[in-house]
């Protein structure tokens, strides 16, 4: 079912008329209505204080001050044409695989959630999940609900609990080790970084070829030379290769991390990485992300 949103305020007028509309459309086709009082949240009240009433379809912004009645059931009715073809993906959602969908939805949401356990959160929302990915909480509900009874209306979700199930379905649970090529300072960068052992991923082994480098500590390793590869990766059960290096040097690591039998590569290069389909190649590009990001600013 359609998630409809008002925000809006104590003593509003026109939210009262928003109100009436709504439910008088509600009657014939339901929706989920949730009302949130801006002046409860700061965040809401910043991004909201000169527009009430504000109204979203499923996480997206339809209205402002005036809700348009014909609009909403023509939009109520494209939605659920659209809910009829979702239904197939959510019966796969509790298969054996997941689809690709759900498993980048989960990941995000164990972003965010890794994130509120670290800042001492308990509980969570499907409203503030949907705010922090862009996902909107129905569909977030939707996706955790293909797994079990994780929430409580009014409570919201347990973090501790909801990490340790999304770590499982995703199949990240315990401890996954990485090795990384490139000492440079991207490499040290990621080297010190706290994102991959939050979620279970742990840098055992950094590699370069600058005689300069390796033999030098970075953290608690020493950079070993490339030419030790393949012995690491058996001695280490390497599973994910990084690759922090050059363009030019990409394909040839990704060739020897194949040959090694490593199956993930993460490539922050800009390298095309020809590799056999067995092997999972994730390339990550700041200004690829950037550039999605903008088209939706601009749009």
């Amino acid at each position: 079912m359609s998630e409809v949103v008002l925000y809006g305020r104590p003593g509003c007028c026109l939210c009262d008329d928003a109100r009436v509309v709504l439910e008088r459309v509600r009657a014939t086709q339901p929706f989920e209505l949730v009302e949130r009082d801006i002046e409860s949240d700061e965040r809401l009240l910043r991004a909201y204080l000169e527009r009430i009433p504000v109204v979203t379809l499923d996480g997206e912004e339809l209205f402002t001050f005036h809700v348009d009645e014909a609009m909403l059931r023509d939009r109520l009715g494209r939605v659920r044409a659209v809910n009829v073809d979702q239904e197939s993906e959510d019966r796969s959602i509790a298969s054996e695989r997941l689809s690709l969908g759900v498993a980048a939805r989960l990941s995000r949401y164990l972003q965010v959630l890794t994130q509120a356990r670290k800042m001492g959160r308990e509980t969570i929302s499907s409203h503030e999940l949907a705010d922090y990915t862009h996902v909107n909480s129905t569909q977030i509900r939707r996706d955790l609900s293909g797994f079990g009874k994780f929430g409580k209306r009014g409570v919201g979700y347990n973090v501790d609990s909801l990490v340790t199930q999304i770590r499982k379905i995703l199949r990240t649970a315990g401890q996954h080790n990485i090795a990384l090529f490139g000492a440079g300072h991207l490499g040290r960068a990621i080297a010190s970084s706290e994102i991959f052992a939050d979620h279970g991923f742990r840098v055992v082994a950094i590699f370069d070829t600058d005689p300069g480098k390796v033999g030098e500590r970075v953290g608690q390793h020493l950079v070993r030379h490339n030419d030790e590869l393949r012995a690491v990766v058996e001695e280490q059960d390497i599973v994910v290769g990084v690759l922090a290096v050059p363009t030019a040097a990409a394909q040839g690591l990704a060739d020897d991390l194949v040959a090694a039998g490593v199956k993930i590569i993460f490539n922050y290069s800009d390298a095309l990485l020809d590799v056999p389909p067995e092997t999972t190649v994730h390339t990550s590009s700041p200004a690829v992300d950037l550039l999605y990001a903008l088209y939706f600013y601009l749009a």
